[in-house]
């Protein structure tokens, strides 16, 4: 009974010891990329910002709308590429296909001062080998370019915050 009382009581100390985090808001996504594809496509930036928003949530902050934000996110796709490799020996084939992405994140407090500033590289690659030739079409691969924006927008957000 008396450990039962403690622990009530203690209970509500060990919620208020935690650190609380601040409440973030992604505030604009800015599709840069000049040539390619990726050129002005409204769905790319909306994926970022989808993306963006769920590492936050992963680490812990709060989203919340503009006006009751702390701190404020920006991120501007400014590069992104697709290289291909082949490699051909007689009837056995290699491909690699590498997507390349370089985002810029900003973190914004409420004044409107950058408090810091990242430019963030990522690439993503598949290999495929076979044993006849398969034709080019120069795409983007969607599981690769996944994997790529996923792992650009996560180093977007650990280094800003």
């Amino acid at each position: 009974m008396r450990y039962t009382l403690l622990l009530l009581l203690l209970c509500p100390l060990f919620v208020l010891s935690q650190e609380a985090k601040s409440k973030v808001s992604v505030n604009t996504v800015k599709n840069s990329v000049r040539m390619g594809p990726m050129t002005g496509n409204l769905n790319l930036t909306f994926g970022v910002k989808n993306i963006i928003q769920e590492v936050l949530q992963d680490k812990g902050y709060s989203l919340v709308n503009k006006e009751e934000a702390d701190l404020f996110v920006d991120v501007e796709i400014v590069y992104m590429d697709q290289q291909k490799t082949a490699t051909n020996v007689s009837i056995f084939h290699k491909d690699e296909n590498t997507v390349v992405i370089r985002m810029l994140g900003k973190l914004i407090d409420k004044q409107g001062k950058v408090v810091k500033k990242e430019l963030v590289t990522d690439e993503s690659s598949e290999i495929s080998t076979s044993t006849l030739l398969i034709s080019e079409n120069g795409e983007f691969n969607s599981t690769v370019m996944r994997n790529a924006l996923k792992k650009t927008c996560v180093q977007v957000v650990n280094k800003l915050i």
